[in-house]
């Protein structure tokens, strides 16, 4: 039983190890605006841009004038409302993943400081509590 043990562990391991080895293929690449634009052109409905972009993973920032220019060009509305869903999204998730590398607690500045704390006030640079002698 103990002899059969290592091999055990090593075929787990060798299995493990070549199925972590299928989620490295290469992503797609994103699509441009120009190639959204084309697709609509082409007379694609709107759920097929849609299961494109979903399949692509593609983000495009797009700013008021953009989604004008998008829909004068004849995109689908409903392209251009996942596409600004998609938009608030990414930036959600952003926000998330820099916040999560904030530590106010422990980050004091260049020196000690021996204040109270201050609660966050909207407006500031500042997220949470923080030690307001720097």
């Amino acid at each position: 039983m103990r002899a059969l043990l290592p091999i055990a562990l090593a075929a787990l391991a060798a299995v493990l190890s070549s199925a972590g080895c299928a989620g490295l293929e290469p992503r797609p690449a994103p699509l441009t605006r120009a190639e959204v634009i084309m697709l609509a052109k082409t007379g694609a409905p709107a759920q097929t841009i849609i299961g494109e972009l979903e399949r692509t993973r593609t983000v495009i920032l797009l700013s008021g004038s953009d989604i004008v220019q998008l829909h004068a060009a004849g995109v689908p509305q409903e392209v251009l409302d996942y596409l600004q869903r998609v938009q608030i999204e990414q930036v959600r998730q952003d926000e998330r993943f820099a916040s999560m590398y904030y530590y106010p607690s422990l980050y004091r500045g260049a020196y000690p400081c021996f204040g109270p704390m201050r609660p966050y006030f909207p407006g500031t640079a500042y997220r949470g509590w923080y030690w307001p002698c720097y």
